[in-house]
């Protein structure tokens, strides 16, 4: 059987989540980076697979699926050798959900809102309430690890709520780093996935930090 076949980018957080799942599963990715300026996204081979032209996408021999969390539970649920990353029971694969949700609602939202309009728009000056969105969300963050006496998002050990909130949270952190005065348990957090999450620096840290040098260039810090 050939490798699942994944479309996306280098830098963006959907992605990576899909890359680390594939690490976490032992599943060889036969690996795809898009040049989005270019168009590479809206040709009609693309388009067929996934109409909403959105990165990421997997061609898994013939199965085309996108959206990140609809990706990484098909893996998990095909792949998987167990259910600790996606838990079968219906509580705690409700609150990994819920995680998930957390992931594109408010992290990712937040963290697109800034980004899209300086690296596609132009932008220069950074709108105060969109740093504040950013607060609110390490606050929000901050509460959910400090009431929940775990060590990750849902339980003690990885599941996919953590692999999917680790990626814009890594990218958020490195351009809006969080302050361990304001959020201790989030800076635990994040040094505690370094550690625990298999290929963290390159996909985490690595390419939040492509992003983070694409952003000051954009911005004219560079």
């Amino acid at each position: 059987m050939a490798p699942i076949k994944l479309y996306t980018t280098r830098r963006t957080p959907a992605g990576r989540a899909v890359e680390l799942t594939a690490k976490l599963l032992g599943l060889d990715l036969d690996i795809s980076y898009m040049d989005l300026t270019k168009k590479e996204h809206l040709t009609p081979e693309f388009l067929k697979m996934n109409p909403m032209h959105t990165v990421p996408t997997i061609n898994d021999n013939g199965v085309p699926l996108f959206d990140s969390h609809a990706i990484i539970i098909y893996l998990v649920s095909k792949y998987g050798k167990d259910d600790t990353l996606y838990p079968k029971d219906l509580v705690q694969q409700a609150h990994v959900n819920a995680m998930l949700h957390f992931e594109s609602g408010v992290l990712f939202a937040r963290l697109r809102g800034i980004l899209e309009p300086v690296f596609y728009w132009g932008q220069t000056e950074l709108p105060q309430e969109k740093l504040d969105s950013i607060q609110k969300a390490y606050e929000l963050l901050e509460g959910t690890l400090s009431t929940g006496g775990t060590n990750y998002l849902v339980g003690n050990s990885i599941t996919l709520a953590d692999v999917s909130v680790s990626t814009s949270l890594s990218t958020l952190n490195a351009l809006f780093p969080v302050d361990v005065a304001k959020y201790p348990a989030v800076v635990a957090y994040l040094k505690r996935l370094e550690q625990t999450l298999p290929n963290y620096k390159d996909i985490n840290i690595d390419r939040a930090n492509e992003a983070l040098q694409l952003f000051n260039q954009k911005l004219g810090k560079a």
